[in-house]
């Protein structure tokens, strides 16, 4: 049987904050294992949030570049 982490375990496997990662449960984003109110992870559920998401690998800028400054 796989290693199962708690959430601050796996915070520190993930290297986010423990309030980070039951937000990203929260909204989906994070899979993971309940069982009633316990939530725990995989080795292979951190293995997936370690692996960069489609939206990162694009060519376009993550956000518009701002005003510059003159100096």
């Amino acid at each position: 049987m796989d290693k199962q982490y708690t959430y601050a375990e796996a915070a520190i496997v993930l290297r986010v904050a423990e309030s980070t990662l039951r937000r990203w449960v929260s909204k989906g984003q994070m899979p993971c294992h309940r069982a009633g109110r316990l939530v725990r992870f995989t080795e292979a559920d951190l293995t997936a949030a370690l692996k960069p998401s489609p939206a990162t690998d694009s060519k376009r800028p993550l956000r518009r570049a701002g005003r510059r400054q003159h100096r």
